[in-house]
This record gives structure tokens, C-alpha cells and sequence, in this order.
């Protein structure tokens, strides 16, 4: 693995252009995790924000273990 990056889900309201929620996701929730759930091919596919489908939500919630807000167009994004 070329990148130790870290992940975080922020929402927006749908009318919105400002995040009102933001979560990082634990430190175990790696890249090769999450590359299934947003069908990425390339480690690279991760630096970037998506925006998340509601599969996308309710995958990424049972593999962190948190629920998400369902009133918010979710984002996951990363940093390093």
C-alpha cells in the first residue's frame, strides 16, 4: 500500500453548501476496505471526496460500526 490515508464522512444539507456533520472513521477502516464498497480500482481512486450512494451508507456503516445521519448528502473523503 503506496498511502496510509485516513477517512471522513461529512454531510451537507441538500439545499446546502456548507458540511453540518463531519465523523473520521476509525484508523482500521483502510483503503483496501473500503475499495470494495465504492468499487475502486486503484488505491489512487481514494484521494478524492464521493459523494455516497445510500448502499454506500448502510456498507460503510456496518463496516465502522456507527449509524449516519439520513437526512444529508454524505461525502467520504480522505487525507493523510
Amino acid at each position: 500500500m503506496k498511502y496510509e490515508l485516513k477517512f471522513q464522512i461529512y454531510g451537507i444539507p441538500e439545499n446546502g453548501d456548507l458540511a453540518v456533520f463531519e465523523v473520521d472513521l476509525s484508523r482500521s477502516i483502510t483503503t483496501n476496505a473500503l475499495m470494495p464498497i465504492m468499487a475502486w480500482h486503484e488505491e489512487e481512486d481514494a484521494m478524492a471526496s464521493h459523494l455516497l450512494s445510500a448502499e454506500q451508507v448502510t456498507a460503510i456503516e456496518n463496516l465502522a460500526m456507527i449509524e449516519l445521519p439520513k437526512d444529508l448528502r454524505l461525502y467520504l473523503s480522505s487525507y493523510e
